[in-house]
């Protein structure tokens, strides 16, 4: 399509072979004649399914991340590290404090972790 990004009525006809499941339905269920131009496919496209993407977090949501009492380690560390994969760019010694600081501080783990000289999160999750 790139080839033909500057020849709207090319782009209007192909872009509907692009779509496939619940977005190609969306596409069809379109009033007939409500687009009149490759940007107004655009804006529709993008109104419809923009507010869809997962939006990235931030460092500041591990802080809200905590160990609950009737938690075991191994879900702990799953959930941690599956909401660890959904911030972006976050850095290595961020993520080390902030999952030793959100641990029970009556957990052994807290205790052991604060009396050890660890500078890697791949440390962290060896010793839990």
């Amino acid at each position: 399509m790139v080839i033909y990004s500057h020849n709207n009525p090319v782009m209007c006809l192909t872009f509907p072979s692009s779509l496939k499941g619940a977005t190609s339905d969306w596409f069809y269920s379109l009033s007939p004649h409500s687009l009149h131009n490759f940007a107004d496919v655009t804006e529709a496209f993008l109104t419809q399914y923009a507010s869809h993407q997962e939006v990235k977090k931030n460092s500041h949501h591990l802080h809200s991340i905590k160990m609950r009492q009737e938690d075991n380690l191994k879900s702990y560390i799953n959930f941690f590290q599956s909401q660890l994969t959904k911030i972006s760019n976050c850095d290595e010694v961020i993520s080390m404090f902030t999952y030793i600081s959100v641990l029970q501080v009556t957990h052994p783990l807290y205790k052991h972790f604060l009396k050890q000289n660890i500078a890697k999160m791949i440390e962290v999750l060896s010793r839990a």
